[in-house]
């Protein structure tokens, strides 16, 4: 059975939601990590999903990206992140 466009829509947010879970965990988890490591970890077939993940993520304070491209969790992504665990 054909799944709804509805119910594609709530998979595709699922998938995202975990995934900006599962990379702000590796952060809290291992530090700074290079932007561009993070895509090959995290989008090994060039999907194209990480980036803009990673721009939405720093464009709401989750996450800084320095000059170099290391990228942090910050504060705000941490209690994000926890704010999830507790749910």
């Amino acid at each position: 059975m054909a799944l709804s466009p509805g119910q594609k829509y709530a998979r595709r947010q699922k998938k995202r939601r975990d995934l900006v879970r599962t990379v702000l965990a590796h952060l809290m988890r291992h530090g700074a990590s290079l932007y561009d490591a993070l895509s090959i970890q995290f989008d090994p077939h060039h999907t194209a999903e990480l980036q803009p993940l990673l721009r939405t993520l720093k464009e709401y304070g989750y996450i800084d990206v320095t000059p170099n491209k290391m990228v942090t969790i910050t504060t705000f992504g941490l209690q994000e992140l926890k704010s999830k665990d507790q749910m």
